[in-house]
């Protein structure tokens, strides 16, 4: 039998949940997309991934096919969002003004220094901080779709950069 705090939560969950559903004309499978996000006080944000609307990333230098989800906040102040892309794609060597925070989620990718070529195979789930002006980086996705999160905490700029002639990795991802 589960601890009692362990039923009381579930319980306390189940009635914000129905009191949610029920307080508004939203159908069930509306709540928690990234359009009409879940919250339970101010300030808190839930969705649920896999209810995420897309939108085409449209951006000067960069080839079609990837597409962005907007979490929270915008892309004029900061924001955060998730972003895949095909197998393959290639995000070009490019920087920001802004500090980004990428969590990798899914499919193995190549990190790339846009300044000297020198790389890094990642499996999947890797992490990057890169510091606002920072030196320019490329990210290529592997033989499957790939998606990640993204954190901007200023508005959304982007420059981009000549790729490097050369890529030397500094490992190779393993399968």
């Amino acid at each position: 039998m589960k601890p009692i705090w362990n039923r009381l939560a579930g319980l306390g969950l189940a009635i914000a949940l129905g009191a949610a559903i029920g307080a508004g004309p939203a159908q069930a499978e509306d709540i928690a997309t990234n359009k009409k996000p879940l919250s339970f006080a101010p300030g808190q944000v839930i969705i649920d991934l896999n209810k995420l609307e897309w939108a085409p990333l449209e951006l000067e230098g960069f080839e079609p096919g990837a597409e962005f989800a907007l979490l929270r906040g915008d892309m004029a102040h900061g924001a955060e969002m998730i972003g895949r892309v095909p197998a393959g794609y290639l995000i070009p060597s490019h920087n920001h003004t802004s500090d980004e925070t990428i969590i990798w989620l899914k499919g193995e990718f190549t990190y790339i220094n846009g300044e000297d070529g020198r790389a890094i195979d990642v499996d999947e789930l890797g992490f990057a901080s890169i510091p606002g002006n920072s030196t320019p980086h490329a990210v290529r996705c592997g033989k499957d779709p790939c998606m990640f999160y993204l954190r901007f905490s200023r508005g959304f700029d982007h420059k981009v950069f000549p790729m490097p002639e050369k890529i030397t990795k500094l490992n190779q991802a393993t399968n």
